[in-house]
Order: structure tokens, then sequence, then C-alpha cells
């Protein structure tokens, strides 16, 4: 997902790339009330690592891959898009599932990892010049 967040006085936008169907990421914005615009769901192709789903919500968002954050829990598929597309990353392993080892590969390193989408906010108001 390319996660972008309220922060203090900063808006962001949120993009979501998923392998679900639409109909299951239509029922996540209905339930949760949570927007992600755009959302691209298994029907957007290529799927990730290709970085072509990114490039595409940073072309819709008219902003440059530099200027957003990929935060996914695949190391392969979210970090490997992000890095490929030219994004700042940020890998979710809310298990800790990945190891050093797993991420010594310079196409696969995360430029951050969090164990839970809370560090995501001051892990942003650290790292980055946020405008309001």
């Amino acid at each position: 997902m390319v996660y972008l967040m309220e922060v203090n006085s900063c808006t962001f936008i949120r993009g979501l790339i998923t392998r679900n169907v639409k109909a299951a990421v239509d029922l996540f914005h209905q339930r949760f009330g949570m927007a992600f615009s755009p959302a691209l769901s298994r029907e957007f192709r290529p799927y990730k690592p290709d970085p072509a789903p990114l490039l595409h919500i940073c072309s819709t968002w008219e902003v440059q891959p530099y200027e957003v954050i990929m935060v996914g829990d695949s190391l392969k598929d979210d970090v490997g898009c992000g890095k490929q597309a030219g994004s700042f990353t940020c890998l979710l392993d809310e298990t800790g599932k990945y190891s050093s080892d797993d991420m010594a590969s310079a196409e696969l390193k995360p430029n951050f990892k969090v164990s839970s989408l809370t560090q995501l906010q001051s892990l942003l108001e650290a790292n980055f010049d946020l405008i309001p």
C-alpha cells in the first residue's frame, strides 16, 4: 500500500495496491471508512513487484516517486515495487518475519522498518520535512 496519513496539521493522501479483488477493496472502504485513492486491485496489471502500480498512483497524484513512501508487509512485493519505482520504502513487519539477512540485498533493503502502523506517524515526523 502506498500509505499516507494525517500527521499533526499535515494531511497526506493514501493509495492502495493489493492483490485482492475489487469487491474486497470496496468492502474494506465501506467497513472502515478509510479513503484510499486510487485503490488498485488485482484487476490492475502488472502486479507488484513491478513498479507500474506505484508509478500509476504517482502519476494520478501528479507527484514524483521520490515524494511518496511505499509501506507494505512483503519485502519482495511491496519493498521491491517501491524500490524499483524510486520511492522511499517502509517494511511493516508485525511478526518479526524478516531478518537482517533477508534485507541484505540492496534491491530489497527498505529505507525503514516498523512493527506496527502506529509507528508510521513518528517515523514520518522524524525523517521528513512535512509541509502543512
